[in-house]
């Protein structure tokens, strides 16, 4: 039978397995966040171009899907990755979100098609951008689920939310956007409209429950008095008024680029957070073994 110092050999060579896993997904959480990044802006764009009646945004949306191109590329092959290395404690879940979330993938070609020829409306247009990147979001949830360390998981609690609070901002975005380049708003979209605007202040206010203060410092700085007062501004206009108030068109852009501003600003302020995951990573790593040459890993 094995000694105690035997067990705790066996004990930090499966922490040491966790943390190496917390490293393979971490990697994957970042991928994808650019993919949700990248179709959230198509989504914008989209709903300008199909309120429009194809007048606006018509460059604007082939750039883009040029850039979601290149990020779903990416993604894909993490996925490829994960399922050689198959090295993942909540595999079955994860695996499970990714079986379900690649259809999506594969049907944006056909969605794109029918938007170019405008064969659909911005609201079905929306649904179907807001389906995959809530099937990519699940994917990033389970790949964050497996965390055991308390400080970790706090973290990822925190990124979580924040990275759903910026899809409400997005969906924001693509609602205003609508509304503006359609030159009309009615009673259902400004009671959506409002409901974005309070789903977003939860999830940040989640987020700054579960963060550290190093977290909400960066959070805090990437936020532009001057742009809030102005995304403020353009709420009122569409949704203060009474529904079925004209709109003026003109504003769809500067809708657009306001809220891409603050949506811009979230996702650089994300890339620089300190890594928090990794100090009690590193303390683990660097804490020395017992015995060291006879640590094995578990599997």
């Amino acid at each position: 039978m094995k000694s105690g110092l035997g067990f705790l050999v066996a004990a930090l060579g499966c922490e040491i397995e966790g943390l190496e896993q917390l490293a393979r997904t971490g990697e994957l959480v970042g991928t994808i966040g650019r993919l949700v990044h990248a179709l959230q802006r198509e989504r914008g764009i989209c709903n300008v171009l199909l309120a429009s009646r194809g007048q606006r945004f018509t460059e604007q949306r082939r750039e883009q899907i040029v850039e979601s191109l290149r990020m779903e590329a990416a993604v894909r092959q993490s996925f490829e990755h994960l399922a050689v290395q198959n090295r993942i404690g909540n595999g079955a879940r994860l695996f499970s979100r990714i079986a379900w979330v690649l259809p999506g993938l594969g049907a944006l070609p056909e969605l794109r098609r029918r938007i170019g020829a405008l064969e659909i409306d911005a609201a079905e247009s929306t649904a179907a951008f807001v389906k995959l990147i809530a099937g990519l979001l699940a994917v990033v949830f389970e790949a964050a689920d497996g965390a055991t360390d308390p400080e970790i998981s706090r973290v990822l609690v925190a990124l979580f939310n924040f990275m759903q609070g910026k899809e409400f901002a997005g969906q924001e975005r693509a609602c205003g956007a609508a509304a503006f380049a359609s030159g009309r708003n009615d009673a259902a979209r400004q009671q959506q409209w409002l409901h974005l605007i309070d789903s977003q202040e939860r999830c940040f206010k989640v987020f700054v429950d579960f963060s550290d203060a190093a977290l909400v410092d960066v959070w805090r700085a990437s936020q532009s008095s001057s742009q809030i007062a102005e995304q403020e501004r353009m709420r009122r206009i569409a949704c203060a008024a009474p529904a079925g108030v004209a709109l003026d068109p003109e504003l769809s852009p500067l809708w657009f680029d306001c809220c891409s501003q603050r949506i811009d600003a979230m996702r650089g302020s994300r890339n620089g957070w300190p890594p928090t995951c990794a100090r009690p990573a590193s303390r683990r790593r660097s804490r020395p073994a017992p015995n060291s040459r006879r640590t094995r890993r578990c599997c």
